[in-house]
């Protein structure tokens, strides 16, 4: 059993259907998961550390990747 819960805390799993990118970011030289909006047409997430803001759309003609590095 995990330290979680051992603790009574309930630890939740990704949910493998909620679509996200990854992202690295550079400013701190992290990596976070930024997850789309309910309506399907954003990606926006926040650096863990530092709070700066990513926001990619999208749209027809995009890009198929999944992994980002952001600066």
């Amino acid at each position: 059993r995990g330290l979680a819960e051992k603790k009574g805390m309930s630890r939740s799993k990704p949910n493998p259907q909620r679509k996200f990118l990854g992202v690295m970011f550079e400013c701190c030289r992290v990596y976070s998961r930024v997850y789309i909006d309910p309506a399907g047409e954003v990606y926006e997430g926040r650096c863990p550390r530092c709070r700066k803001s990513v926001r990619f759309v999208v749209g027809e003609g995009g890009s198929g990747k999944r992994m980002w590095r952001v600066r």
